[in-house]
């Protein structure tokens, strides 16, 4: 059984579209991944050329999701903030430390954006860092999202199931964090194998100059089968 593959590629702003662009094109030429899910970040100064850019995706048949509103967190309030943000997070868990009307509001206002720019309302939802934080997934029962990322898988909201799917990623700057994620890939990657689920990969626009940047070509010349949250709906 060929391992699928559910590409996304993250953090897609006005700064760093250009690059962005440049991924997509590479997934598309060698990995063959037609059905790429990208996630934008709403916050920010968009021009009209950027927002034809996202149409033009959109047009290809990739699937476009929102990523939080700003992609930057509250100053740490407790332990585990400080202690997720220090290990992990950094400063883009947004939604952690906020109420639970704070986040539909973040919510709602990608919604809107999506709206205002012309582009179809968002199928997908992924909070940075993964963290829904105080935000139920049944939040999403009532909005466009139908499909909602976590750090642990995959919510249909539609359907109301969790698909439990291994993850890999590969923003790793400092060789602490490339040593922990290539160790952390390497488990993953087994467990998508011997489960015979689709593995998650997740893309972020420096990550080809960075230190794991011969293992992301390494996986996206793989010859992986390119699949889509779409087609969780059976499993």
């Amino acid at each position: 059984m060929t391992l699928s593959i559910i590409w996304s590629v993250h953090d897609v702003t006005p700064a760093s579209i250009g690059r962005v662009d440049e991924i997509i094109e590479l997934l598309s030429s060698v990995a063959g991944a037609q059905r790429i899910c990208i996630l934008i970040v709403p916050d920010g100064s968009w021009t009209d050329a950027d927002v034809a850019t996202l149409r033009g995706w959109e047009g290809r048949g990739y699937l476009l999701g929102a990523h939080g509103w700003s992609h930057r967190s509250l100053r740490p309030r407790g332990i585990y903030h400080r202690l997720h943000s220090l290990l992990f997070s950094r400063d883009v868990a947004e939604h952690l430390g906020r109420s639970t009307a704070e986040l539909r509001e973040i919510v709602a206002r990608g919604q809107r954006w999506f709206d205002d720019a012309g582009l179809a309302p968002p199928a997908l939802y992924v909070p940075p860092a993964w963290v829904l934080g105080a935000l139920p997934l049944s939040a999403f029962h009532d909005t466009s999202m139908r499909w909602i990322e976590t750090l642990t898988g995959i919510y249909d909201a539609r359907r109301r199931r969790f698909h439990r799917l291994p993850l890999v990623g590969f923003e790793a700057d400092t060789w602490l964090r490339a040593a922990s994620l290539r160790c952390s890939n390497a488990i993953n990657l087994a467990l998508a194998s011997t489960l015979r689920r689709p593995l998650r990969v997740a893309v972020h626009p420096d990550d080809l100059d960075l230190l794991l940047a011969r293992d992301l070509r390494s996986m996206i010349a793989g010859g992986y089968t390119a699949s889509s949250p779409d087609d969780l709906r059976d499993r």
